[in-house]
């Protein structure tokens, strides 16, 4: 890899990382522990490269052990590096996962890294983080804040929920319901069992991109409405927890009525059982999730994914 391709890669990512002592043979010897976001799990099957900040050029690159660590011999004291965390795709070829600026301490030879897990046996460590009682239909608030909390964002659904998410009223005039669009604003006051609704995926990629922004992340959210069972597969396997809009007890979409959108005279039909969970696992044709309601949970596949098609496939993840 050249310089020039190494600062083209490395600018989307950056990682959180923590300092510790260790007890080393070697002063000069650098070690790199790459563990799970959120996690003290070990990331194995990953590559690890040095590079000298200041020139850009690459020093070394070595895969970490059994227990996902990459040691660096003939590390100069006090000087500035940068790790980059790969992925090793089936190719054999490397896929840039994370990064982090490191400036070598011999006192503090272990410098332990959050990076994605693809390797893991269990699901992802995401956070349990309850929807209730504060946001009874505040479950795609409340997701998002789980998983930006994986990432290491300390951030509380309620900071989010009230400064955060746009919303607007559900109202109505004689015997007709307006509403706002939900594909630009949540509808109703997720604070309120009887007056919440739902918001679905651009407002919440809007709220997890400003709070990134504000707390200095080169990681981004994206809006995966409308792609495929497999890809979404793909990025739980990757390490990556997916926001998606399920129903609430695992049947088909119910509706009652419609509101008209704001400014429109587009009808809304009102999903009655629509929800929103985080995807952390997959395994032997069942899914793990993080319900915001009642915590971690399987389901089959196919009826996570039937519920999931049928109330149009939106999802949100955070690379």
């Amino acid at each position: 890899m050249t310089n020039e391709q190494h600062e083209m890669t490395t600018n989307e990512k950056k990682v959180y990382s923590k300092n510790f002592s260790a007890l080393s043979s070697d002063s000069n010897s650098l070690t790199i522990h790459t563990i799970e976001f959120s996690s003290d799990t070990s990331v194995k099957g990953v590559s690890v490269g040095l590079f000298d900040f200041e020139t850009g050029e690459k020093i070394a690159t070595t895969e970490v052990n059994a227990e996902g660590k990459a040691i660096f011999d003939m590390v100069q004291p006090d000087h500035p590096y940068e790790v980059v965390i790969y992925k090793i795709e089936q190719t054999g070829e490397l896929s840039e996962q994370t990064k982090q600026f490191v400036v070598f301490d011999p006192e503090n030879p272990l410098v332990t890294i959050e990076t994605f897990n693809a390797n893991t046996t269990e699901s992802l460590a995401v956070p349990i983080v309850k929807q209730n009682p504060e946001l009874p239909n505040g479950c795609e608030i409340t997701s998002l804040t789980a998983i930006l909390n994986y990432y290491g964002i300390v951030i509380d659904k309620i900071t989010l929920s009230k400064e955060y998410l746009p919303t607007a009223p559900v109202t109505k005039k004689g015997n007709q319901i307006y509403g706002p669009d939900p594909y630009k604003a949540y509808a109703g006051d997720p604070t309120k069992k009887d007056d919440g609704y739902y918001v679905f995926a651009d407002p919440i990629v809007e709220v997890a991109n400003q709070v990134l922004f504000e707390n200095n992340s080169n990681y981004k959210a994206l809006n995966l409405s409308d792609v495929s069972r497999e890809e979404i597969l793909s990025y739980v396997n990757s390490g990556v927890p997916v926001l998606t809009w399920n129903t609430i007890d695992w049947s088909a979409p119910r509706t009652n009525g419609y509101w008209i959108i704001d400014g429109t005279n587009k009808k809304h039909p009102i999903y009655m059982n629509l929800h929103a969970v985080v995807l952390t696992g997959y395994k032997d044709g069942k899914v793990t999730i993080m319900n915001p309601l009642s915590g971690y949970e399987t389901i089959d596949e196919k009826v996570f994914f039937n519920t999931f098609k049928a109330l149009g496939s939106h999802a949100v993840v955070i690379l």
